[in-house]
């Protein structure tokens, strides 16, 4: 039995290093944007285009899903191919590395990037099981990153190949991320609508809104806010101001709205990560940037966030002894 089991997964051992745009376009997924800078710019050769090709997922959007997984990873049990993991978590863990101070700083931004990416794995996952939607996986061969100290060190593939069948969520737990990909099957709970898990709430925030609503918000330099970020922070709260408790207002097409803030603003060096950001009512927020107590405040603020990040302490005393007038630690 064994030896069968070795056998499957050998068959799915990717022996050629095919370019990971040619894959993510073989799977279905539209690779026009790989030709562009962040800045609009034209790139002289998309296939390594950094703002694509080291990612771990693409699609979405209403296209087709693929996601990067190592040949290791997988497992054959009662004659299915299996893949089982938990993105979220190790995003986590990627955090811990991100915000600590006694970490080199190359560590700690490649965990912040890898982080990043490992939460859009999460959330194209998410969608793929929410919307019954099978996804293409992208089998990988090499060094993966090191799971006992992540943020590390990067990974370093030498084969990848797109597998010709289609892989199925098969579970997905909101409370821990956690996940199970099947090879070929797809689960009962895609064959009818009886079970499908109940659609969660979609939280939006003050930079969802039209392009008009934010320049009306803002003026002058615009600093670049992470989408991921802001969509971790607003699961995060889960609708409910992480200040006063309140409900966010329910919008015309059932999204829940509350507002990103971060604590230590961006104009003062504060990081777009999620343990500087908190999910406000909108009457909050203006108080965070108007009110008389509103150093006060931004202690509470952080009182809160080291309840969930506790090693972001340091961080956060380095940061608000950077600027003058900053409010005292709590």
């Amino acid at each position: 039995m064994e030896d069968r089991d070795a056998q499957v997964l050998e068959s799915l051992r990717p022996h050629q290093h095919g370019n990971i745009m040619d894959l993510v376009a073989e799977a279905g997924i539209d690779v026009a944007p790989w030709g562009m800078r962040k800045d609009g710019s034209a790139v002289n050769n998309p296939r390594t285009n950094q703002t694509y090709c080291y990612e771990w997922a693409f699609g979405g959007d209403g296209q087709p899903t693929a996601l990067c997984v190592w040949h290791r990873s997988l497992v054959f049990s009662q004659d299915l191919v299996l893949y089982e993991d938990s993105m979220r978590q190790y995003a986590l863990k990627l955090d811990r590395v991100a915000i600590d101070r006694s970490a080199p700083s190359d560590a700690r931004s490649r965990a912040r990037a890898q982080a990043t990416r490992a939460r859009n794995f999460d959330l194209l996952l998410q969608h793929a099981y929410r919307k019954s939607e099978p996804v293409r996986v992208i089998i990988l061969e090499g060094k993966p990153r090191s799971q006992p100290d992540p943020g590390w060190d990067t990974s370093k593939v030498r084969y990848r190949a797109l597998d010709s069948e289609v892989w199925y969520v098969h579970s997905y737990s909101d409370g821990n991320g956690s996940c199970r990909l099947v090879r070929k099957v797809p689960s009962d709970r895609m064959l009818t609508n009886d079970d499908m898990p109940p659609m969660q709430p979609i939280f939006v925030d003050q930079f969802s809104l039209p392009e008009s609503a934010g320049k009306r918000e803002s003026a002058g330099f615009a600093f670049v806010r992470s989408p991921e970020v802001r969509r971790a922070v607003l699961g995060r709260a889960a609708g409910v101001c992480e200040c006063c408790a309140a409900l966010g207002f329910k919008m015309d097409k059932g999204e829940i709205f509350l507002e990103t803030h971060h604590v230590v603003l961006l104009s003062e060096n504060g990081p777009d990560m999620e343990w500087n950001v908190i999910a406000l009512c909108p009457n909050d927020h203006r108080r965070a940037h108007f009110a008389e107590g509103r150093a006060a405040l931004r202690n509470q603020f952080i009182a809160h966030l080291l309840t969930i990040y506790p090693a972001a302490e340091d961080a956060f005393r380095t940061l608000l002894d950077a600027n003058s007038g900053a409010a005292q630690m709590p």
